[in-house]
């Protein structure tokens, strides 16, 4: 909507003017847009699908879900019923209103969910928001996970609701929150009954025995990281060891005693951070530190085949010479986005990398899975992976010679998709997939016959298929045998028949497996001794034997000829490839227990191997969702017009609990006294139930034109309404259109540029948005951004108000030398018509060394071109009384060129270069100082110096 208040208008005679309106209302009737203003760029958050939705009720836990996954929405409830009591007893406090619980069957639908207005990382597996204190999460397919997530979140809501009783009880109202390494430590702590999960361990071994342990005073500066959040688990496992289980909970109680964290420590435990620290470094050197006699680097093991380090993960063998040369596919994120490399492994020297898939730049690769899917190759040449193409996921086949997609494969009811295998032949692919229903199960898909087969159907958590070499047969890891536990165990499937064997059994987590070339053993992961490690499984005598035995942790492998592996290690704070010469038979380092054989129906009830049923709440009613709206905290201003308003406000807002409604209500002045006639005022209704965002309103606004050097020079009163819609293409591409209708009363003008008077106006305005930047902190590194929009308001009443617009704004990104940036902008905007509207251009945010605003006209082309690369990569400080850790600071050479034309200004072409150093607040707002030299193309006046605050383009 932002993009009216660059809209012009023209005139229209009266029979076209009439004939337009009609047509273009009966069009936009269903065309509406979203509450807020859009902005000119940014990327999309689709709803790919209108959903039913209904509601358990258990005491106050409510849970809301779709049709589809209610089996697994009972299995949920049972679990927070379970865990409710557990907290309510552990925090000894009790909720007066219900917690909203909200399920989504897969991480795709979590990404479209508008409990929060922000997009949903890859690595959010759920949230609790403050507001309405909701609780969204997601499925996997595995109860272990969700047991553990929903645990961790409803730890989150305790705390939450109690320290504001606590406070409220006191008249305290603007009490400062625990630090976030104490928040979502708490939740893993508490959620784990302190007994973290071998990955927590993995994370904080490795800080500990390399010299990578932040401190805890200094928790702050890897804010928001995993390994934050694994430290804090640690900490607050270690206060619960040392002083009660009970003492995060009673911390929570006083936490009224005073302003900080640090403040609280010292008056309940007589601990400041830097005591609680060497208590805690101290307690974990002694438990970690003997690991270092028993287990070994990867280096001791293996060889590290990249000498730099790009959490590289998924790694699959091409071709294998006989000289050692060796080529790769594998996924890594280098370059800012997970994308698919293939590696080339010479005799000598480094190894080289060349980008085959790009992801996260188009829709059909928005996002390739690091480590939840593996890539298979098929006679040197096809590659299977998977990303995700809008709803769900898709499976891609590339041909490594061609380069190019020679097939590709998605599902309707299948949200995710994981590890694609071959067949022998190439012609079929076995893979695992995340139904609507939450549920995780075996696939096959004939590539010829474009037939899916279904090869298990049952609650339990199918991973990581195998297909053998030569035969019908695949493996792959399940938690068939143990779901309640979340243990993990190998399998064997007859294709033909759907008969399992059972391979492997005992504690721990037995994944990834994968055959040799041969067919005749199996390398496999395994936590079984606390620690990811490699194994390989001979199924002729049933046995296994391990193969490393290192202090980080193995993952993803694959099988360099028939005596080496090669697989993703995380070792030193990162994930690296290595590969691994084995062992021979007899020789590993640890034998396991003979496999055990039992052979059924994988589609049969009961469940599979006498495994445990999984609990549900099968005896709570449902009833279909009501729309309940309640009141948000809203930040936004309400775009009702194409000229917005001026002045100072207030807005609130209302919304559902699914976020799919909202209300919107601002009130403003443009004058600097409280007057009835200067007030603006606006309600807006937002529908985000489906792909297509409808927006209605109704506003009056008055609105202060600017013509000449910020002087106002007419005052217009506007009272109208408008319908509009957004409509996103894909995560990149969207369409807007927008309709509104209005009454303007405009009061005082320069004669020779406007007329004065009252009329009807009706605009209509399109737009076509595209944007696939990546950006960092410090803006845009890489991508390419579009915006065209047109725009056409007709005078109703014939007198004079007609007006067009163009709009066109182009930019584009790139990264070279790693952190060098060259970005440039290109921007034309034009206005036709009797009463047209002015363009500015000046100042920092667009053409340096000028005043603000300093040129306006009808016609504006502006070009700008940065090289942009940094002069202080981080600058942190620690103060007595606060930590500060400021935005990296940047440079850049830029060059701008404008030119302006119109009724008050012909510039010509004018510009000025030079040099800025910039700090970003928040992104893409900046502090910055630029060294300018304004010209003409033919005179140039003495160098500028100007500090602003501005936006990055």
């Amino acid at each position: 909507m932002a993009a009216m208040s660059k809209s012009t208008e023209r005139r229209a005679s009266g029979h076209v003017r009439w004939g337009l309106l009609l047509f273009a209302f009966l069009c936009t009737l269903g065309l509406v847009a979203q509450a807020s203003a859009q902005a000119i760029f940014g990327r999309n958050k689709v709803v790919y699908s209108d959903r039913e939705w209904w509601v358990l009720e258990d005491g106050w836990l409510h849970l809301y879900y779709y049709p589809e996954e209610e089996e697994l929405a009972r299995q949920t409830l049972a679990i927070a019923r379970e865990a409710y009591d557990d907290f309510a007893d552990y925090f000894d406090y009790e909720f007066d209103e219900p917690i909203p619980i909200i399920l989504y069957g897969s991480h795709h639908d979590f990404k479209q969910t508008h409990v929060t207005p922000g997009f949903v990382p890859e690595g959010t597996a759920g949230f609790t928001e403050f507001v309405k204190g909701r609780i969204a999460l997601r499925a996997t397919g595995n109860y272990a996970d969700l047991h553990h997530l929903v645990r961790h979140e409803l730890v989150h809501a305790f705390m939450l609701h109690e320290m504001a009783d606590i406070h409220n009880e006191r008249g305290l109202y603007d009490y400062i929150g625990p630090p976030l390494w104490f928040i979502e430590g708490l939740a893993e702590s508490v959620a784990n009954d302190g007994q973290p999960d071998s990955d927590a361990r993995m994370f904080v071994r490795d800080a500990v025995l390399h010299d990578g342990l932040v401190r805890i005073p200094e928790l702050w500066t890897i804010q928001g990281s995993y390994l934050m959040y694994k430290e804090g688990e640690s900490i607050l496992d270690f206060l619960r060891l040392q002083f009660g289980d009970r003492v995060p909970a009673h911390l929570l109680d006083q936490w009224w005693r005073g302003d900080q964290f640090e403040e609280i420590l010292k008056l309940e435990l007589g601990l400041d951070y830097a005591e609680l620290d060497e208590r805690w470094s101290s307690y974990l050197k002694r438990r970690y530190y003997p690991e270092m006699l028993s287990q070994r680097s990867p280096g001791e093991f293996g060889t590290r085949l990249l000498s730099d380090s790009y959490y590289d993960s998924a790694p699959k063998l091409i071709e294998l010479e006989d000289s050692g040369r060796a080529t790769l596919v594998a996924l890594s994120p280098r370059g800012g986005t997970v994308s698919l490399y293939e590696i080339t492994l010479p005799e000598e020297g480094d190894a080289q990398m060349t980008r085959i898939v790009e992801g996260g730049r188009k829709a059909e690769y928005e996002t390739l899975p690091l480590f939840r899917s593996r890539v298979d190759v098929h006679d040197k040449r096809l590659v299977a992976f998977v990303a995700k193409s809008g709803q769900s996921d898709a499976i891609y086949v590339w041909d490594l010679q061609e380069r190019r997609r020679i097939d590709d494969f998605a599902f309707a009811n299948l949200r995710q998709l994981s590890s694609p295998s071959f067949s022998p032949d190439g012609m079929r692919v076995v893979f695992s997939g995340l139904a609507e229903d939450g549920f995780s199960d075996l696939y096959i898909f004939d590539r010829q016959s474009r037939a899916l087969r279904r090869l298990t159907a049952d609650p339990y958590d199918d991973l990581h298929p195998e297909w053998h070499p030569r035969e019908e047969r695949l493996v792959f890891s399940s938690d068939r045998a143990d779901p309640l536990g979340g243990d993990l165990a190998l399998f064997e499937m007859d294709i033909a028949s759907g008969g399992l064997k059972q391979l492997s059994s005992g504690r721990g987590k037995d994944m990834e497996p994968v055959w040799s070339a041969s067919g005749d053993e199996i390398a496999f992961i395994s936590d079984r001794t606390g620690v990811r490690n490699l194994y390989i499984y001979a199924p002729r005598t049933g046995a296994s034997r391990q193969q490393t035995d290192i202090t980080g942790g193995v993952y993803m492998p694959d099988w360099l000829g028939d005596d080496e592996v090669v697989a993703s290690v995380f070792h030193r704070g990162n994930f690296h490839l290595y590969r691994f010469p084995l062992e021979q038979e007899g020789a590993g380092l640890l034998q396991s227990v003979e496999a055990t054989e039992r052979v059924r129906d994988p589609r049969a009830k009961p469940p599979l191997l006498d495994a445990p049923a999984l609990p549900a709440s099968e005896d709570t009613e449902a009833r279909a969702y009501d729309v309940d709206m309640g009141l948000d905290i809203v930040s936004s201003v309400v775009a009702m017009d194409p000229d917005l308003p001026f002045g100072s406000g207030a807005a609130v807002g209302f919304s559902d609990i699914l976020g799919d409604h909202e209300v919107l209500g601002h009130v403003s002045t443009v004058g600097d006294e409280f007057k009835i006639d200067d007030l603006n005022f606006g309600v807006s209704y937002t529908d985000r139930r489906s792909r297509l965002n409808r927006h209605y309103g109704v506003f009056r606004v008055n609105t202060l034109q600017y013509q000449n050097s910020l002087v106002p020079t007419r005052l217009e009163t506007r009272t109208g309404g408008f319908i509009g819609g957004t409509y996103p293409l894909s995560t990149f591409r969207r369409i807007e259109l927008s309709s509104t209708a209005r009454y303007l009363k405009r009061e005082s003008s320069f004669d020779f540029l406007d007329t004065p008077g009252e009329t009807w106006l009706w605009s209509i305005f399109a737009s076509y948005v595209h944007d696939n930047t990546l950006w960092a902190w410090t803006g845009p590194r890489r991508g390419n951004r579009y915006n065209l929009t047109v725009g056409q308001s007709f005078d109703l009443l014939g007198r004079g108000f007609d007006r067009q617009s163009l709009q066109i704004d182009a930019r584009h990104y790139t990264d070279i030398l790693g952190s060098v940036i060259v970005a440039n902008r290109a921007v034309h905007r034009q206005s036709f018509g009797s009463d047209t509207q002015f363009f500015f251009v000046g100042g920092p945010n667009d053409l340096r060394g000028y005043k603000w605003f300093s040129f306006q006209g009808e016609r504006l082309t502006l070009v700008n071109t940065e090289i942009r690369f940094p002069l202080v990569e981080r600058l942190a400080l620690r103060l007595p009384f606060a930590a500060l850790d400021f935005p990296s600071i940047q440079g850049a050479l830029f060059n701008d060129m404008a030119n302006v034309d119109g009724r008050i200004s012909d510039t010509g072409w004018i510009g000025s270069f030079g040099f800025s150093t910039y700090m970003t607040l928040i992104p893409p707002l900046a502090l910055r100082v630029d060294w300018a030299k304004p010209h003409n193309f033919d005179v140039s006046v003495p160098w500028k110096v100007k500090t602003s605050l501005s936006f990055l383009f």
